[in-house]
């Protein structure tokens, strides 16, 4: 039986993934909200039992008139409860312009190039986020719309890299009712209400059908996103065996044996390309895919200037040179 408090469940979770190592630097992203506001108030909570050294980021998008309140929220905050604030100004209308956008990606990019770097340069060995069960449900909802494979479908990773996401077992509703059962304060983000972000739309209309259907909706969408990433986990596994087996090459190209690789399974040959080159989206990696079966040579330019050529039974994969033209 799970333990009924959000303290409880937050321990939970960070006991099973071993989110935080003993003596462990945190650097927490707290954006004024009550999911940060939370994750804040926990990892304080277990700070002395795992020995934890915490530090406060917090961006400004500079997108809405309000973002200046958050900020000086988020400054009080951290100053009352004694943790050392970084604050980064941000202009995400200007990025997303210039890298041709949405604003969400853009100040998602954003946030996290600069939650790596501030976290480089404090010396801190992980990236606390405030991502909960709703949002993890939000997430699996849109990477439908968009056709997702496995990894897509899995929802928000509980930890990935030096990223953790200790709230990602807890919804919503109990976060607010801790929060307010301890008398802690949070600004809400009236741009969360705005229906032309894709997110809102699917919080506001998608998310109360989907709990009509089913009062337990987000919990069962968290349990199967974490079935679907255990499936992804071994398949990753048994791809990364498997590279070795047609690889025939890595200098100065990667060179794959064909007649090896097309013994494999769909699945498999998506996973071995895109373990040997991650930036390949889905779409490249079925162009690579149908050229060494459809053709007995040919040459594709991909993603990043990537090229794919086949000749005489071998796949040769490489990037673009540095400070030259590939040969």
């Amino acid at each position: 039986m799970k333990p009924v408090s959000v303290l409880g469940r937050f321990l939970e979770t960070v006991n099973r993934w071993e989110l935080l190592p003993r003596g462990c630097r945190v650097l927490v992203a707290v954006s004024g909200g009550p999911d940060s506001v939370c994750l804040l108030d926990l990892l304080r909570a277990v700070a002395r039992r795992f020995e934890l050294k915490l530090c406060a980021f917090h961006m400004n998008h500079r997108l809405r008139p309000t973002a200046e309140r958050d900020e000086g929220f988020v400054r009080k905050l951290c100053a009352d409860w004694d943790v050392p604030l970084t604050v980064v100004r941000s202009d995400v209308a200007a990025y997303a312009r210039r890298h041709r956008l949405g604003l969400e990606e853009a100040g998602r990019e954003l946030r996290y190039h600069h939650l790596a770097r501030i976290a480089k340069r404090l010396g801190c060995d992980r990236i606390a986020l405030g991502h909960t069960a709703d949002d993890n449900l939000e997430t699996i909802i849109l990477n439908l719309a968009r056709g997702a494979g496995l990894r897509g479908l899995s929802g928000i990773p509980v930890v990935r890299d030096n990223f953790i996401r200790p709230l990602l077992d807890l919804e919503r509703n109990e976060i607010l009712s801790h929060l307010r059962a301890r008398g802690i304060e949070w600004v809400e983000d009236e741009s969360n209400k705005d229906p032309r972000f894709r997110r809102n739309l699917v919080r506001q209309e998608l998310v109360p059908l989907l709990k009509r259907l089913s009062p337990a909706a987000v919990q069962n969408a968290r349990r199967a996103a974490t079935l679907l990433a255990d499936d992804d986990r071994l398949l990753e596994t048994i791809a990364a065996s498997e590279v070795g087996k047609v690889v025939v090459s890595r200098r100065p190209a990667i060179s794959i044996d064909t007649r090896e690789f097309a013994q494999y399974n769909i699945s498999l040959k998506r996973r071995i390309l895109r373990q040997l080159f991650p930036e390949l989206n889905s779409n490249d990696v079925e162009r690579i895919i149908s050229l060494t079966q459809n053709r007995s040579s040919g040459r594709l330019v991909l993603r990043a200037g990537i090229e794919a050529r086949l000749e005489n039974g071998l796949l040769r994969l490489s990037r673009p040179r540095r400070g030259g033209k590939r040969g």
